[in-house]
């Protein structure tokens, strides 16, 4: 391979691997909400913004573009708008742009084991021919656990595809590898990129600590539930439920035996995991006032956020946030003096968002712009810092 082609692919890989959380204004920010497994509409959207080619090629030259979260979930697109994603990134960072996914909480959720929303024809799109020779032999295990299992029912909670969805968003999955290296939040600009909100009550880190709380703690359940793996308590395939019955009872098996004798330092390890599992909902990746959770950028009164939301964009030094996570009536609203923008507008649709409008938000510069299929709407251009 010539010298000047590995330079240059050096030079990308060291580019995807390193996306500040903080960067400086690039000429033009696109970022879009919620998508939940639209991927057609999704792709449109991209199209419409001069991001991709009919080919689903990088149009966007230096131009930035921001997911801002739930990806995951409902809608049946959810792989595709990944390797979507995913083939963007390099291509956007050669021609000098970027592609920057963030996470929202229903990535939180189907890392966990939590995929209650997680449509039948997202777990298909994973299935293969040995799918179902797979399935017999995870219930053939599961009832070695439990003896009471109703198979039926079992095949019902884990259809075609189910087991190789699971493996595929794990820690050492194609899809899970990529997803745990993205932020609950990014800054650009001035504008901080995130899924549901800072609650200051709940959180008083910087912004770099909120996101290596939220790496930290998924490290550590990942940690968790591999050493529950290991230690045959669980199988690869639990479900959330599983995990953490599991875990609560291995805890008060410990707890009976503390009473008897002192634990030894390998209980006292164990039960350290175990609590990482049982108390995961004090957990900012979980928690309704942690960054993936909280609305109350949306749901505060005027009164509620006139002191809190100044206060926010001064802390951090920025002009504003944009967040989705909060379904928005048909457009994209624009809250406290433009301090923020809400941008999910229910792009599934359907029965889900029976209102809802593809969209997307466009910063260049001073001006502020949420694009709609039939037209472009100017917003607030800049919040005002008391």
């Amino acid at each position: 391979m010539r010298p000047r082609i590995v330079l240059r692919l050096a030079a990308l890989a060291a580019a995807l691997a390193l996306a500040p959380l903080h960067a400086a204004p690039p000429a033009r920010i696109v970022a879009v909400g919620d998508v939940h497994g639209a991927a057609d509409t999704f792709a449109s959207i991209l199209r419409r913004a001069g991001l991709i080619n009919d080919r689903q090629r990088w149009t966007g030259g230096k131009a930035v573009l921001v997911q801002t979260g739930d990806v995951m979930d409902r809608g049946t697109g959810v792989r595709a708008i990944f390797d979507l994603l995913m083939a963007l990134e390099p291509q956007a960072a050669s021609a000098g742009g970027r592609v920057q996914a963030v996470m929202g909480n229903h990535e939180a959720m189907n890392l966990l084991g939590i995929t209650r929303d997680t449509s039948p024809e997202t777990f298909a799109s994973f299935a293969d021919a040995r799918s179902e020779t797979r399935r017999e032999r995870a219930f053939d295990a599961a009832l070695k656990q439990r003896k009471d299992l109703d198979k039926a029912a079992w095949m019902a909670a884990h259809p075609p595809g189910y087991i190789e969805y699971r493996d595929a968003i794990g820690p050492n999955g194609r899809y899970g590898k990529w997803l745990r290296a993205k932020p609950v939040l990014v800054e650009i600009g001035g504008t901080v990129f995130m899924h549901g909100g800072i609650n200051p009550a709940f959180s008083n880190d910087t912004l770099d600590g909120i996101v290596r709380r939220a790496k930290g703690e998924l490290a550590e359940w990942d940690a968790a539930v591999r050493w529950m793996e290991g230690g045959k308590l669980i199988l690869p395939f639990s479900t959330f439920a599983e995990i953490g019955e599991a875990a609560q009872a291995e805890l008060t098996r410990l707890v009976a035996a503390k009473k008897e004798r002192d634990l030894t330092e390998e209980e006292m390890a164990a039960a350290k995991r175990l609590l990482t599992v049982a108390e995961v909902g004090t957990s900012s990746l979980v928690h309704r006032d942690g960054p993936l959770w909280f609305r109350g950028f949306a749901t505060w009164s005027d009164a509620e956020g006139s002191a809190p939301m100044p206060a926010l964009l001064q802390k951090y030094g920025v002009k504003r946030f944009v967040t989705g996570h909060t379904p928005q009536p048909g457009r994209i609203t624009t809250r406290f003096n433009g301090a923020v923008f809400l941008i999910d507008t229910g792009i599934l649709g359907g029965t889900f968002f029976p209102n809802g409008r593809p969209s997307s938000l466009e910063i260049a510069g001073e001006n502020v712009t949420a694009v709609y299929e039939d037209g472009r709407v100017p917003q607030v251009a800049t919040a005002v810092v008391k």
